[in-house]
């Protein structure tokens, strides 16, 4: 059991690194594992919302081919609110929650050896992403460190092992190496056999990866290439990518691609071509995505530096963002600054989600005025831990039509807001559940006014023939719009003494649900059983919702949580549902 108060830390030297083996951290009893998640999707300018009537947005690139995104965490230090393992009191400080459409998470600071926060590495394993922590020597100071690290080959090695045992005792993913002083040039056969040696110890212990920053060249000098070339290309030769820095211009990139094309055939999506967000060296901040258009239209890897600029330039607006409890301002005004700023090029990015069941989200981004578990109070006071974010949305949040909202929640810190009614489905998740057992699908939902209310809807494809089918959970059993996959799919609404059988199916399976009860200080819940026969092999890739009723008028639906468990039915020896409904 962890203790109150443990916080996490870097390292500041190797006496330090040599020293943690003989007290490591205890909090790596908490880690969660990476999880997996579906195939990633690009889902085009409309990546908000879902049309059953047009064709599918899929497209799909082979894995080893198609371009990733690393996000480079660095906001003023580091190691704030996050660094508590059991969470702290600032419940408005920076959340990333785009985690499906990135692939790895590096956290950064100007120490010498960053080990990722537990709050970050649970928040994104959950969502499948990678984490790496930083290895960066610097000036001065940096150049003594590096003359130890490389003082021998013994010593060297003595260092690559100590950071593989931190990174196989702390659970996370890899190293970003930013190398940003003098090496001397007798010692850079040494700094490659390093690079080399930890990237391969990494792969063998952990499956991770090593990206090397493109800093030191191969003679020892510090000069920025902004591309890969023959002066940096051996150290990209060693590890697993490279992060080239941000000052490169559209020559860079055609130099790359011909270096690429002659001397590393095939490793085009292992070069992330470095954008500050900042905006040094490139057009950036809210006119990230006309630098970034340029990275996606070649097919090169995107490194995204800084993305906490969301949060902290806010203090150029007057906001306050270092309140020590946090302010409701600040927190609105990040949510929208942030969703802006992930809108304007999720288009080129690849989207990815869940795969597995049993699957539960309550939307909850790891913070909150007050906290709540499954609709019941349990803490009055504000709050920040990464460690307690659900599942997050797969694109970003149109505050049009939805929003994340504190005032209230159902499990956690927050829910969603739906503000707007329209015909149009929101997208809420792209996913890869497989349903050919009998499913379960639950939410929970808070209304201002009954004559509004709120559908799901599920589009369905058959693995095997590619048929597409749309399922509406409805409230209104008489909707006639709820399955369109005539004979092959079956949905039913749950009442009454059905709901007993759910309760007893999990009250057995021990997956985390929304109870079975209709009102929860007064949020309501919901139940449906799907069905399908052995002629299709379903699998769920999206979930949306939408808002049909009177017009709004400043009404408003809170979605609390969602909740789908695979075999219900089938374990419980219960009778098949046989409803059967086509448009």
């Amino acid at each position: 059991m962890i203790a109150d108060g443990v916080e996490c830390h870097p390292l500041t030297s190797n006496a330090e690194l040599f020293s943690f083996r003989r007290n490591p951290i205890k909090w790596n009893e908490l880690v969660q594992p990476l999880a997996p998640r579906s195939r990633p999707r690009k889902l085009g300018d409309a990546f908000g919302m879902m049309s059953f009537m047009d064709p599918p947005q899929q497209e799909y690139m082979m894995e080893d081919k198609r371009p990733e995104v690393l996000v480079c965490h660095d906001l003023a230090g580091n190691y704030r609110a996050d660094r508590f393992v059991d969470g702290a009191e600032k419940w408005d400080d920076y959340r990333f929650y785009h985690w499906a459409g990135i692939d790895y998470f590096c956290y950064f600071s100007h120490n010498y050896i960053t080990i990722p926060p537990l709050q970050w590495i649970n928040a994104a394993h959950r969502h499948g992403v990678k984490v790496l922590g930083t290895f960066i020597t610097e000036s001065g100071a940096g150049e003594k460190i590096m003359a130890e690290v490389l003082q021998s080959e013994d010593n060297m090695i003595r260092v690559v092992d100590e950071l593989v045992f931190i990174t196989n005792h702390c659970q996370f993913d890899g190293w970003l190496i930013n190398i940003e002083c003098q090496v001397i040039p007798e010692k850079i056969p040494l700094l490659k056999q390093f690079v080399s040696y930890l990237t391969g110890e990494i792969r063998r212990t952990v499956g991770g990866l090593v990206v090397w920053y493109d800093s030191v060249i191969e003679n020892g000098t510090v000069l920025w290439q902004n591309e890969i070339n023959f002066k940096n290309s051996s150290f990209f030769e060693v590890c697993d990518a490279i992060l080239l820095n941000y000052n490169w211009n559209e020559k860079n990139l055609d130099d790359t691609e011909g270096f690429l094309s002659l001397k590393y055939p095939g490793r085009k999506k292992n070069v992330f071509v470095g954008i500050d967000v900042f905006g040094r060296g490139q057009v950036a901040q809210f006119k990230t995505h006309e630098t970034l258009e340029k990275i996606a239209k070649r097919g090169l890897s995107i490194g995204l530096f800084a993305i906490g600029w969301t949060f902290e330039a806010m203090q150029n607006d007057s906001v306050d963002i270092f309140s020590e409890r946090g302010n409701t301002e600040c927190n609105e005004a990040f949510f929208r600054r942030n969703n802006r700023f992930y809108a304007s090029f999720w288009n080129y990015l690849y989207t990815s989600g869940p795969c597995e069941l049993p699957f539960y989200t309550s939307f909850c981004v790891g913070s909150g005025l007050v906290r709540r578990e499954l609709g019941v109070m349990v803490s009055s006071s504000p709050w920040f831990n990464l460690r307690l974010q659900q599942p997050q949305m797969s694109t970003p949040i149109d505050h049009s039509y939805i929003e994340h909202h504190f005032e209230d929640s159902f499990d956690g810190g927050s829910c969603l807001r739906i503000t707007s009614v329209s015909p149009r489905v929101y997208r809420l998740f792209c996913v890869d559940f497989n349903c050919t057992n009998d499913i379960l699908f639950s939410f929970a939902l808070k209304r201002s006014n009954k004559d509004i209310d709120l559908d799901i809807i599920l589009f369905i494809v058959d693995a095997t023939t590619e048929k597409r089918c749309r399922v509406v959970l409805a409230e209104d059993f008489l909707y006639t719009e709820r399955v369109t996959w005539p004979g092959n799919c079956s949905m039913k609404p749950l009442i009454e003494d059905n709901l007993l059988h759910v309760q007893q199916f999990l009250n057995r399976s021990n997956e985390k649900h929304i109870p079975v009860r209709s009102d929860i200080n007064g949020w309501e819940t919901r139940f449906y059983y799907l069905s399908f026969d052995s002629t299709v092999v379903p699998h769920i890739i999206d979930i949306g919702v939408r808002i049909r009723g009177q017009p709004f008028g400043g009404h408003w639906i809170n979605l609390g949580a969602i909740g789908i468990h695979a075999g219900v039915i089938n374990n419980l020896e219960y009778e098949k549902v046989s409803d059967e409904f086509s448009s």
